[in-house]
């Protein structure tokens, strides 16, 4: 007896064009997406001094196959609305691989043309104008997103490679990294840092000052970015076939970590 794949009943039963299989398939990804990037958030809100590097990892597995995914069908949407077709693996593979910076630098571009075209409606360009200036130019979440990408193309196995490799890994871990850049957020927030050196012996005062810093410095730029990448779709500057993604324009998709601050959703 034949099992029937689920493109095979597909095809089947609703008899639909090898576009429109493609279309539904892009459309599955993108849910994945978002559930692994909302997945990856809610790891950081479980962050403690002595439990960092785990949750890191675990953090950053998710949201960089998250936003990897969630780009890259970006751009498949991106180009199907403008040529009519979809990018080949090949060309994924190697203008991309696994590199989300790679990936935000060609989702930057996305915005060209967009200001003039909406100039009449002036919130709309006020808002695609912060997002193009935070997507390509906001140091703090590219060097995020630089420190992900290097979990996701160097890091998955490092501490497996300090164990199997001849010579120890040269460069510093993408959890030491981001070790280093809450150190950073908390020698310039005055407060945290008193208290912080104040309460050196006191672990829970530790856990919940990382806590702090992730949720104050961290996990809303991570947020901003995702909402600014949903906003391509609900906007139309994917095409119309992406403004169908009903996981990622929903509420659901800007609303967990945030509060309801009326910003354009």
């Amino acid at each position: 007896m034949e099992i029937n794949s689920e493109e095979n009943l597909l095809s089947k039963d609703l008899k639909i064009t090898s576009d429109t299989m493609k279309l539904y398939f892009l459309e599955k990804t993108v849910d994945e997406s978002v559930e692994l990037i909302n997945y990856g958030l809610n790891f950081l809100d479980k962050i403690e001094f002595a439990n960092a590097f785990l949750i890191f990892s675990l953090s950053f597995l998710n949201l960089s196959r998250g936003f990897e995914l969630l780009m890259k069908c970006m751009i498949c949407y991106r180009e199907y609305n403008d040529l009519g077709r979809f990018p080949t693996k090949k060309n994924m593979r190697k203008d991309y691989g696994h590199d989300i910076n790679k990936l935000r630098e060609k989702i930057g571009t996305n915005y060209q043309g967009l200001f003039q075209k909406n100039a009449s409606d002036t919130r709309i360009v006020s808002q695609l104008q912060e997002d193009y200036n935070f997507i390509n130019e906001n140091e703090e979440i590219i060097r995020i997103l630089e420190i992900i990408s290097k979990y996701a193309t160097v890091d998955r196995y490092y501490n497996l490679d300090y164990v199997v490799l001849d010579s120890p890994p040269k460069d510093t871990s993408a959890q030491s990294e981001m070790q280093k850049m809450i150190l950073e957020f908390l020698e310039k927030d005055k407060q945290l840092f008193s208290t912080f050196m104040n309460n050196r012996e006191n672990s829970l005062i530790d856990d919940k000052i990382w806590q702090e810093i992730v949720k104050k410095y961290i996990k809303p730029d991570l947020i901003k970015f995702k909402r600014a990448l949903r906003r391509q779709f609900v906007y139309g500057i994917l095409g119309d076939k992406a403004k169908k993604c009903r996981s990622v324009c929903s509420y659901k998709f800007t609303s967990r970590g945030l509060n309801k601050s009326g910003d354009i959703y």
